[in-house]
């Protein structure tokens, strides 16, 4: 693209266009990839293709992903220094069909074949069916990040792999928007169960379970759930994960049943929850190794032990729900963190020390209502763009400075000042919010108080505030996305109450007992180091308690190692681009198009033009 006369937006559309029209996804910007998502099967990713690209240098065969990774592999052999390629885009682009792509290439490419090559293969079905689901916008959306290092020994073969995962989306489990779905593995398991399992687990159809049902949509046109469903169990297998395979999809009935229990207020007692199918109970309990009169205690009461005596506290049926889909929640994310360590354990050599990373990350995200879930979703883009800008904008720049090269200065955007926006202390936005969690009763509005009063003023961040909600609007790269501020402290925290923790550490399945092991560091009111103390105003006055690892500081410390690893590495940049809304194949819309590539390609096109 680089080689255009005429470079503007018009003439990048109309280049992109052509060659998308004609079946042609890929094209080079410098040695950036940018990879339409074409919405049908193409014939480019056999094994001779495969063969075409081995060996070949960039530019000298046709635009591929096959020749971005081919270019990894062999720099990795040559310079022994290990490679990254960064897929970025928006949701529905095709960065994780990308992701696939370079894991099909780099198994190619191993000089010996073993086992390893296809466990890794087979991981990512699994990953898939875990941590992927249908959103309005994508049907086959990665609702968690993961950086894929691919290990190689020094003959160039592969010899393992780790995965490492990011913010998987727990509220997807218990809610989701209409014209979306929770998890793809819940539609396979209830389709592809045999008939046993189905009379085991007393299984119906998606629609006869509350997390399932409270969306319209329950299958995607097209999609074999059971055929899924066999893929899954398929890859287990070969992953050797034996008895626990039984243990996983026991959990899961577990969580489909315990959204089925329906609790009311108990007659005569004042708002008191009570549960009113308590057989849905009788029947989770022995699945997770736990007492089922415990069971139902806890999710209509609060046990709390205070200087040795046991206080229980009755909960309303709104904090009996809350508690429900809590625990659902836990058990969900702690197991799918228990398969993401199990396959590391499978998979990771620890002989190697080279290694070509793939990062699949979750795309830019501004949807009607935005939460908790986007704020941290879109800091991880920004994070990247300003990795992104660092590797292609300021340390080439700086090359050419430093070789005495003439060249005319190219502007861009510095991203840096939104990200110190949401996470520089003490006034960023993820440092208010841990503060305000770190207080028992802290609330979602005094959030919003502490950001209009800390940020508003100091760094004119745009604020609004209705009468039916608290949102906050914050200008991205990619644009300005407005976040309901409503929910944000719960999700920020990030626990589940300490009784029902132990109580399921417990448990007498192994399995999920291994789940919970350790779980007092997690819980509300676990020992740390620090304290803090309120000193803005608060209808209850200063307070100190112990600090809590919170959700936001977690992520933005792992984004922080992610990045420090990447700089590490010699970088790739494949950008995905979402052709248009309706997921049609042949399709290309040139606004929807421009906007994605105005985030960064057209500054990008000068400087590999001059270069």
């Amino acid at each position: 693209m680089v080689t255009l006369s005429d470079l503007n937006e018009s003439s990048l559309f109309h280049n992109l266009s052509l060659r998308y029209k004609r079946g042609d996804i890929y094209t080079y910007t410098g040695n950036i990839l940018v990879a339409l998502n074409p919405y049908r099967a193409l014939p480019i990713y056999d094994m001779e293709c495969v063969r075409r690209y081995k060996g070949q240098s960039l530019g000298e065969l046709p635009p591929h992903i096959f020749a971005l990774a081919n270019e990894a592999y062999d720099n990795l052999l040559k310079t022994r220094r290990n490679q990254c390629c960064v897929i970025s885009g928006e949701s529905g682009s095709g960065k994780t069909e990308s992701t696939k792509l370079i894991l099909q290439y780099l198994a190619a490419m191993s000089t010996k074949q073993s086992l390893v090559q296809e466990q890794i293969l087979d991981a990512s079905p699994i990953l898939e069916a875990f941590g992927n689901a249908k959103t309005v916008r994508n049907d086959n959306s990665s609702r968690f990040g993961k950086f894929i290092q691919v290990q190689f020994s020094g003959d160039g073969s592969i010899c393992g792999a780790r995965t490492l995962e990011y913010l998987l989306e727990k509220s997807r489990i218990t809610s989701t928007s209409n014209g979306e779905r929770s998890y793809h593995v819940f539609y396979s398991f209830l389709a592809g169960a045999s008939a046993d399992e189905k009379e085991l687990y007393k299984l119906g159809p998606p629609s006869s379970y509350h997390y399932l049902s409270r969306s319209t949509c329950v299958s995607i046109p097209g999609v074999d759930e059971c055929a899924d469903y066999r893929q899954i169990k398929d890859a287990m297998h070969t992953l050797k994960f034996g008895d626990q395979e039984k243990y996983i999809f026991r959990v899961l009935a577990s969580i489909l049943h315990l959204g089925n229990v329906q609790v009311q207020n108990a007659p005569e007692k004042d708002e008191q929850a009570e549960i009113v199918n308590s057989e849905v109970v009788d029947c989770i309990a022995p699945w997770i190794g736990v007492d089922k009169e415990k069971l139902k205690t806890l999710l209509t009461s609060r046990s709390q032990v205070t200087r040795g005596e046991l206080f229980v506290t009755p909960l309303t049926t709104a904090q009996a729900i809350d508690t429900r889909d809590a625990l659902a929640k836990t058990l969900y994310s702690r197991m799918f963190s228990w398969i993401v360590s199990y396959i590391n354990d499978t998979t990771t050599s620890k002989d190697s020390s080279l290694s070509v990373g793939v990062l699949d990350i979750f795309g830019f995200e501004d949807f009607e209502t935005n939460s908790f879930e986007q704020l941290c979703i879109n800091l991880a883009n920004e994070k990247l763009q300003s990795f992104f800008n660092l590797q292609i904008f300021k340390l080439e720049q700086e090359e050419y400075q430093r070789e005495s090269i003439p060249w005319q200065s190219i502007d861009f955007v510095d991203n840096q000042p939104c990200i110190d926006l949401l996470c520089k202390k003490p006034i960023g936005l993820l440092s208010l919010l841990d503060e305000e969690s770190n207080f028992p009763k802290g609330t979602d509005n005094y959030v919003w108080v502490n950001i209009w009063y800390k940020v508003t003023i100091l760094l004119r961040l745009w604020c609004c505030k209705t009468s039916n909600f608290t949102s906050v609007a914050q200008r991205h790269f990619a644009g300005t996305v407005s976040y309901v501020i409503d929910g944000f402290l719960d999700k920020n925290r990030d626990t589940l109450r300490q009784d029902l923790l132990d109580l399921l550490a417990s448990s007498d399945v192994s399995f999920v007992a291994d789940l919970f092991r350790g779980a007092t560091s997690d819980a509300e009111g676990a020992p740390s180091s620090g304290t803090v103390s309120r000193k803005m105003p608060s209808s209850s006055g200063t307070v100190r308690v112990k600090k809590t690892p919170t959700l936001g500081a977690q992520f933005n410390q792992s984004l922080g190692e992610l990045v420090t690893t990447l700089s590490g590495c010699n970088p790739y940049f494949i950008r995905c681009v979402k052709p248009n809304k309706a997921k049609s194949a042949a399709l290309i819309e040139s606004q929807m198009v421009l906007d994605q590539l105005r985030c960064f390609t057209n500054r990008t096109f000068c400087l590999t033009c001059f270069a």
